[in-house]
């Protein structure tokens, strides 16, 4: 199926050893089926940070990619900061 394909190549291609959660293609309703928990939904892709004890530490939405410089590198580090600390608790 499409998101069991999708999860596990996204988590082979970055050696992802933690679970992903494929909440659906464009389009709220699809997200509220799946994650009903989260509320104003906006738009893909959003990485809900969750700790060890189950309690979501952050919600990030949207992604700035290579070609957005500063942006980018400011991204990277903040998002590696975060795991570290999430892992290291």
């Amino acid at each position: 199926n499409y998101a069991q394909t999708t999860t596990n190549r996204l988590k082979k291609k970055y050696d992802i050893d933690y679970e992903i959660v494929f909440a659906g293609q464009v389009g709220a309703q699809s997200v509220a089926a799946v994650l009903p928990e989260i509320e104003n939904f906006s738009s893909y892709p959003t990485t809900i940070f969750i700790d060890k004890k189950g309690k979501v530490r952050k919600i990030h939405t949207g992604f700035s990619g290579p070609a957005t410089g500063l942006f980018y590198e400011e991204f990277k580090i903040e998002f590696n900061e975060l795991i570290d600390k999430l892992v290291s608790e």
